[in-house]
């Protein structure tokens, strides 16, 4: 396949709307932390959360969004750096450069930040606030970014950055993949089914695999289609596929969301990435701050605990809209403002810093 980066634009708006969207599904699955006893999940009325008749769908399935951000993640990378990295146009240290200064100091910060919260917390109430293995020996693997590789005993300190541990993996497979392999969809194929045998045990490895190159196959499908097909044709055929999948096998198999359906909406947004644009645009800053408000938002919890447990009677104040609603302006408005005042200039300069080494290196060895 040839010419791969020329069926889309450099930006595909719809799919940086899609993870903004899903980035606040989960934080809508998580309101059920509100409701837990220590680590322990407590009584929750699913059905009186706020907004519940809008939200629902969130509320009862925003967990498997973690699953559309592997999908997401294994699209893009064999989209935008795929053939970069099989001719050498990426190395290994500058891919490393890249993904380290996109996802580590804003991982870093919010841990530090939970490990004072969760000290002030545990202080306060007696237990942790959800994730209870917050000692030295997970504080080192969250460190190394290893929470989610099978070492743990337990969920600890920022648990929503399971998915970013095991992304780690995922850009190292993905690296090798590309680099060593002649035949990266083939061994994609062959990958996609040893996870799909071993699921759900290793759960949070598994689905990672099993997620991102579902997505990364659905990448070299629709770009070979779009090769081949006219756009219209393309874009009209997956969406038809895509609502029939959801209508047909969306309720109750999760095996199927992930292999099937969250890699066709990905692909059938992307083929009419056109018709969508528009809307698209005014939405894609949803996805600039997803991974703001992706690692934010459990630190923002232990803090709105902390605030009603010391000045409301209980907690089903979580249950009245105007939480929701404040919960989520605050989360929004912070990670806007990390978004533009740490995120990027942390990038920035690690950018900077990293490739400035990388050229003294180089001048060095010659």
């Amino acid at each position: 396949m040839n010419q791969h980066l020329s069926v889309f634009p450099k930006r595909l708006y719809a799919l940086d709307a899609l993870r903004g969207i899903a980035a606040l599904a989960v934080v809508f699955w998580h309101w059920q932390h509100f409701f837990f006893q220590g680590a322990v999940p407590g009584e929750l009325q699913t059905e009186q959360q706020p907004f519940y008749s809008v939200f629902s769908l969130f509320y009862r399935y925003g967990g498997d969004a973690v699953a559309l951000f592997f999908s997401l993640s294994g699209f893009i990378f064999f989209w935008l750096s795929g053939h970069a990295v099989a001719q050498r146009k990426l190395t290994g240290k500058q891919f490393f450069i890249e993904r380290f200064s996109r996802i580590y100091p804003l991982h870093l910060a919010t841990f530090g930040a939970v490990a004072l919260l969760q000290t002030v917390y545990t202080r306060y109430t007696g237990n942790a606030f959800v994730y209870p293995f917050n000692d030295l020996y997970h504080s080192v693997l969250n460190i190394f970014l290893a929470p989610a590789w099978g070492l743990e005993q337990g969920w600890s300190f920022n648990g929503p950055a399971w998915s970013i541990s095991v992304e780690v993996l995922l850009y190292a497979a993905f690296f090798l993949l590309w680099r060593y392999s002649p035949f990266p969809t083939l061994v994609s194929f062959l990958l996609i089914a040893v996870a799909a045998c071993i699921f759900p045990a290793q759960y949070k490895i598994t689905l990672g695999v099993f997620s991102f190159f579902c997505g990364g196959v659905g990448y070299v499908w629709v770009a070979w289609l779009l090769q081949r097909a006219p756009t219209r044709w393309v874009g009209i055929c997956l969406a038809t596929g895509c609502a029939a999948g959801w209508w047909l096998f969306g309720a109750d198999q999760p095996l199927i969301r992930f292999a099937l359906l969250f890699p066709l909406t990905i692909m059938a947004i992307a083929a009419c990435h056109q018709l969508l644009e528009p809307l698209a645009r005014r939405l894609a800053w949803l996805g600039d701050i997803s991974y703001a408000s992706y690692l934010l938002h459990f630190p923002l919890q232990i803090i709105a605990a902390l605030l009603v447990d010391k000045f409301f009677p209980g907690r089903n104040v979580f249950y009245q809209p105007w939480t929701l609603l404040l919960f989520f302006s605050v989360l929004i408005g912070a990670s806007l403002i990390c978004h533009r005042w740490f995120e990027r200039p942390m990038q920035q300069w690690l950018r900077q810093f990293g490739h400035k080494r990388l050229a003294n290196g180089v001048i060095a060895r010659q």
